[in-house]
């Protein structure tokens, strides 16, 4: 099975993983579990994608959520004359079920490999984090 892109959501006694066709290929106990999971496939978290900003009908600014979250992160066209035409993106999240960001952010040469990106690194965050209990777990009580 070959997917650049994996769907994951909360089944509640866990996380399931879909492939390009929805269908159920795995569950994890966590969603650090189903990130490295998903990274082992050499794919990525599917985010959901929607138009930031007041003006929806703003070509250039887009916001990505996962799991039902606000924003995880953002891309935007850049507008200046030495980038005119590149996309910046940025993971900035402030939700307690995951750590908090690093400053990861970057600039690519058009919206749709700003939004690989932006996918690839979100997956690559979480799969990252560190042994231990979440910060969401800590705040509930858990450990």
């Amino acid at each position: 099975m070959t997917a650049e892109r994996l769907k994951v959501r909360d089944v509640g006694e866990g996380y399931e993983v879909l492939d390009y066709d929805g269908k159920p290929i795995a569950i994890c106990a966590t969603v650090v579990h189903a990130a490295r999971y998903v990274r082992g496939y050499g794919a990525r978290f599917q985010l959901d994608w929607s138009r930031a900003g007041a003006d929806p009908s703003t070509p250039s600014d887009y916001c990505a959520s996962f799991l039902g979250s606000k924003s995880i992160g953002r891309i935007r066209a850049e507008i200046g004359f030495r980038y005119a035409g590149h996309w910046i993106w940025w993971i900035n999240t402030d939700d307690d079920r995951w750590r908090k960001p690093g400053g990861q952010r970057g600039r690519e040469a058009g919206k749709d490999l700003a939004m690989v990106r932006l996918e690839h690194e979100f997956t690559c965050y979480l799969a990252n984090t560190p042994p231990g209990p979440s910060p969401y777990a800590l705040a509930k009580g858990e450990e």
